[in-house]
């Protein structure tokens, strides 16, 4: 038998609102699922396999998966970029599937730990945590049908060819060579000798200063319209040759600092040293001051170079070679015919 309940007004309304009511809490309770797998619990060594992280969240929730190089574990390494696949239900609602292959060379019983997964809706923030994974790898078995395995033998004696032995050979000799050149080399130095070839003595330095100023002299540069080069040149010729007599550097002083280390070393007398003086200063004037003298003055200081270099050079006694004699008639000097050496006052 059907029996009819008559509600009035007010109690049908009031059960309206209880299923309502109902109804809010459930839509403000959203439903949440966080799962790991692998496509398989066990796998041969270097074998592979697809590792799974599953999330379901609401709509307007986002996922944050973890980021991994190149290992997941010890032992357990990671193939390749993972992949994210997203699938939107009906309802609004989620599906994060994050997948990446795995692989292991080391045989053993490995634990995958939980994958710790923050969410949130941009208001809210939480963090779900999945199930750790157990994962077995095997070893190949051992075959039994193979015979045993010995020891590895060891090479074949062969003989030595020459392509073989030359380049041993060849870097010996040059090892050696450049050992004797090295030996031969610190030995002539400490001798003072020249090492490869014997250099051409220097000539002294009032050799070269004497030519230079017969040069100026044979030019007539002192009479010239041009003051300034030929102070300049006399002075440097005078300069060089105090370098080289004094080993005073000259060339790189000036005046000044020239005349007091020759006064401070005693080198130049008095009337020397005062005559230079005026012969440098007279230049520096010509050069840096535009002073231009007259061609007397320009005689004086060429004159005075050829008497400076005459008064303070190294008289050295000359040898003469005649290699063009015979022995006997070098033996005896009287027989040599004595060829007078010729001086020229400037």
């Amino acid at each position: 038998m059907i029996r009819f309940v008559k509600y009035t007004i007010p109690t049908a309304l009031a059960l309206t609102l209880c299923i309502l009511q109902g109804l809010s809490v459930s839509a403000q309770n959203p439903t949440y699922a966080f799962k790991s797998s692998v496509s398989a619990d066990s796998i041969l060594i270097g074998d592979q396999v697809e590792l799974t992280i599953e999330a379901s969240v609401p709509q307007n929730y986002k996922v944050q998966f973890p980021i991994f190089a190149d290992t997941l574990v010890a032992g357990i390494e990671v193939l390749g970029q993972p992949r994210l696949d997203t699938i939107t239900k009906k309802t609004g609602d989620k599906d994060f599937v994050y997948r990446m292959r795995i692989t292991s060379f080391d045989e053993g019983y490995y634990r995958i730990p939980p994958f710790r997964l923050p969410f949130t809706d941009g208001v809210k923030q939480d963090t779900a945590q999945t199930s750790p994974i157990w994962f077995l790898v095997n070893t190949l078995p051992p075959d039994s049908t193979l015979a045993t395995i010995y020891d590895i033998k060891h090479p074949l004696a062969e003989p030595y060819t020459f392509a073989e032995v030359a380049p041993w050979v060849g870097g010996g000799l040059l090892l050696a060579a450049l050992i004797a050149l090295l030996i031969y080399i610190v030995v002539k130095r400490r001798k003072g000798e020249p090492v490869f070839f014997n250099l051409k003595p220097a000539e002294p330095p009032h050799i070269v200063a004497l030519r230079e100023l017969e040069q100026i002299k044979s030019q007539k540069l002192w009479s010239t319209q041009d003051p300034k080069q030929f102070q300049s040149h006399l002075t440097d010729i005078v300069r060089t040759y105090i370098e080289g007599r004094f080993a005073v550097p000259a060339m790189e002083q000036t005046t000044f600092e020239t005349i007091q280390n020759l006064q401070k070393a005693k080198l130049l007398e008095g009337r020397l040293l005062e005559k230079l003086q005026d012969i440098l200063a007279l230049a520096d004037l010509t050069k840096f001051a535009k002073f231009t003298p007259d061609a007397s003055e320009n005689l004086a200081s060429l004159e005075f170079g050829f008497a400076f270099v005459n008064e303070t050079k190294i008289v050295e006694e000359e040898t003469a070679v005649r290699n063009d004699l015979p022995i006997d008639a070098i033996a005896n000097e009287d027989t040599l015919p004595v060829e007078s050496a010729k001086t020229n006052d400037k």
